[in-house]
């Protein structure tokens, strides 16, 4: 049996909490989970999204975004969360050379439906991107 690491905060020290679950332990949480409180918003034509760390991204780009996503470290990153959602009613893209594992062979792109709401959780592991969860996505 393998076993599992603790989550980690920004300083890559564990997250350990006694007693009750209070406010200071659901911020740990939800700030190092990669979907939490803090949202980094895209407004680029070719925004690089950073693949060594949880991140929580929403495109609000004018026009349709072009984003790459370049693979996890094996071991070093695996259980990072990414979230990208579209704020706009563009087919945004998200491209990462056969990184997307989402049951099927390994996929590189993803489309994103021309709909806000439209987006992703990845999670890093071995190497690739698992794609935890989809809506409105295409990937190809």
């Amino acid at each position: 049996m393998q076993q599992t690491t603790l989550p980690q905060n920004a300083e890559n020290q564990p997250i350990t909490h006694f007693g009750s679950f209070d406010q200071g332990a659901a911020a740990d949480v939800l700030s190092n989970c990669g979907i939490g409180n803090y949202i980094t918003t895209l407004t680029g034509a070719a925004d690089v999204i950073p693949p060594h760390g949880a991140g929580n991204y929403v495109v609000e780009t004018a026009g349709v975004d072009a984003m790459t996503l370049a693979a996890p470290t094996a071991e070093v990153d695996d259980g990072i969360l990414i979230a990208i959602f579209s704020d706009t009613t563009n087919a945004h893209t998200v491209t990462a050379t056969s990184l997307f594992a989402n049951g099927t062979a390994l996929k590189t792109t993803a489309t994103f439906a021309a709909f806000k709401g439209a987006g992703m959780v990845l999670r890093a592991y071995d190497g690739v991107w698992q794609v935890i969860s989809s809506t409105g996505v295409t990937f190809t």
